[in-house]
């Protein structure tokens, strides 16, 4: 898919929650555009992206989480986010992400991540 579309379907995707009204719909949507978004940083608008495959430092993935990096390299040590070890850090999926996001938007009480195994 191109960049370019991709873009404009995040754009899409938040103008749709927007009208929703509906508090959580919008962070979360916000939320997931905003991972989207960062992992597109700098690419052109004609290059060509899978959006399986598309990746996010541990620096950018604690912006989008809104973490220090030091805490996300903590998740990924302790197995409540993978990742793989690349050079001298590590790389998150977006995908990954999803669950940690969720998190925020789920009822008071139920806050703790739980890993399926």
């Amino acid at each position: 898919m191109k960049v370019a579309v991709l873009r404009e379907r995040l754009s899409a995707a938040l103008d749709a929650a927007m009208r929703n009204r509906e508090a959580d719909a919008v962070a979360l949507t916000a939320d997931r555009t905003k991972a989207m978004a960062v992992a597109l940083a700098g690419m052109a608008d004609d290059a060509d992206v899978e959006v399986a495959a598309l990746d996010l430092s541990t620096r950018m993935a604690a912006t989008v989480l809104g973490f220090h990096p030091e805490h996300v390299r903590r998740l990924i040590r302790t197995g409540r986010l993978r990742a793989t070890r690349m050079g001298g850090d590590y790389r998150v999926l977006v995908d990954d992400l999803w669950p940690l996001l969720e998190v925020r938007h789920r009822q008071p009480g139920r806050r703790r991540l739980r890993l399926r195994r």
